[in-house]
């Protein structure tokens, strides 16, 4: 018999079209047998009959059944050798209902972002720049392949002004994310001996980057004050990669004893360091960190940054700047590549950096997530006390919560989801995941409202100490 639930959110077409299709998977439906009238099967469960009809011309689509006029639909010949159960057939268990389960409230997620802080307006307005400049050009071409002329001036003025990074446009490469920038050059070091070593724990989303190019992953572990120079110092590698201004996901600053170090030892052993900025200028509680580049006198600091955490993560518009000894490698391998970043974006990207635009907003997005980090800040000493420990709080858009009591990670996770707050956990970036400390969750705060942290921190706080509470 077949059954169908109606307090589920299959729809119920899918679900008999499901039933029927596993059937004659199973053998239970024959070759040759008949499926039931439209209007009778309808009556039975009480349905419309095109309800069962959707159904019946699905599976005619697929090829399970023939629908021949005056006949009926009729089961085709099937090969079952390899069917296995569905966990979800519907012909053989009736549904009961469910307890309800809370649905997500709140979502500390990492990199997402506060709509109401991005500048529409000023957007919007070199958006029609853009458009006005474009109608006047006499044809329409390719892209410049490495990025367009004038973002790439843009870009180098700017990182000059707020990163010290000293560079000029044909260093720079307009790339569609940060894992792109890591593409690129994962390729131009396509012929070297491929070993690739980055902090652990470190972004796990550039890990795989390079695991996925056939790189040999080697972990550098990450001290108070940034990696370890004493791992580093026998290091053979081509690439060691960075976020020395706020390590992700730590939040530990790169010390400049550090930073002189690994700059020698780059000159030394000519490698290259990767330095990622990713959200460098969002720090408060001092002036932001000088860049790893602006300290390179040897040119061996690939300086890489992005625009999502500034603008907009869906924008996809990210850059690299090269040294000048891997320009030539770089058009070697990619001299016939077209940009794939839009050139309305960019052409847009570049009159809102020169407009000034782009700084005001930087200014405004600081003191924004100045002033949220600071609430959650205080919620969790009020709410929590010394019963948390808290790191990474310097800089970005994230922390690092240490919850001091003997739940593990994932039941703190599962007490939380269970209230309907998502947390998550930072064992990913972690090249062993175990070795992520027991009771630790990452915690972004971007788009939380200001005013909601201590109600939720108190939900979480008596879910994780109520020994009642079920995992």
């Amino acid at each position: 018999m077949l059954y169908i639930a109606k307090d589920i959110q299959i729809p119920i077409y899918e679900q008999i079209y499901t039933s029927l299709m596993q059937e004659i998977l199973s053998g239970s439906l024959k070759f040759g047998d008949k499926l039931p009238a439209t209007r009778k099967l309808a009556a039975e469960l009480s349905v419309g009959r095109n309800t069962v009809d959707k159904a019946y011309q699905q599976l005619v689509a697929e090829g399970y059944v023939t629908a021949i006029v005056g006949s009926g639909f009729t089961i085709n010949k099937i090969a079952s050798e390899f069917y296995v159960p569905n966990q979800a057939d519907f012909s053989t268990h009736t549904y009961e209902p469910k307890t309800p389960s809370f649905s997500t409230r709140y979502d500390f997620a990492y990199g997402a972002i506060d709509n109401s802080i991005f500048p529409h307006k000023q957007w919007r307005k070199s958006i029609n720049n853009a458009l006005t400049l474009m109608e006047s050009y006499s044809c329409i071409n390719y892209p410049n392949r490495q990025g367009e002329t004038s973002l790439r001036q843009s870009i180098s003025h700017y990182l000059k002004r707020s990163r010290g990074v000293c560079c000029n446009a044909s260093q720079v490469i307009i790339t569609c994310g940060h894992q792109h920038s890591m593409e690129i050059v994962a390729n131009m070091f396509e012929h070297s001996s491929k070993r690739f070593a980055m902090e652990d724990p470190g972004y796990d989303g550039i890990r795989i980057v390079f695991q996925n190019h056939n790189y040999q992953v080697i972990p550098i572990p990450v001290e108070k004050d940034g990696v370890s120079i004493q791992s580093i110092e026998d290091l053979d590698t081509d690439l060691l990669y960075l976020t020395p201004s706020h390590q992700f996901p730590t939040g530990v600053v790169l010390s400049i004893a550090k930073r002189r170090k690994l700059l020698q030892w780059a000159f030394n052993t000519n490698s290259y360091l990767i330095e990622d900025d990713y959200d460098s200028e969002l720090r408060y509680d001092t002036n932001p960190i000088p860049s790893l580049q602006s300290l390179d006198n040897h040119d061996r600091t690939i300086y890489t940054g992005t625009f999502s955490k500034s603008l907009s993560p869906s924008m996809r518009v990210a850059y690299l700047v090269l040294p000048h000894s891997l320009i030539d490698t770089y058009k070697h391998y990619y001299h016939r590549y077209n940009s794939q970043v839009s050139v309305l974006h960019q052409t847009a990207l570049s009159d809102f950096i020169s407009s000034g635009n782009y700084e005001k907003h930087m200014n405004r997005l600081r003191t924004f997530y100045r002033k949220r980090q600071h609430a959650l800040l205080t919620a969790l000493d009020e709410v929590f006390g010394n019963t948390a420990i808290i790191s990474g709080e310097g800089a970005g858009m994230h922390i690092l919560l240490t919850i001091k009591n003997s739940l593990s990670q994932n039941e703190l996770i599962k007490r939380a989801e269970n209230i309907g707050i998502r947390i998550y956990s930072p064992s990913a970036n972690y090249m062993n995941p175990t070795d992520c400390p027991r009771s630790q969750i990452l915690l972004g705060f971007a788009t939380i409202p200001t005013c909601k942290f201590k109600a939720i921190l108190e939900e979480l706080y008596h879910a994780w100490n109520n020994e009642c509470q079920t995992n």
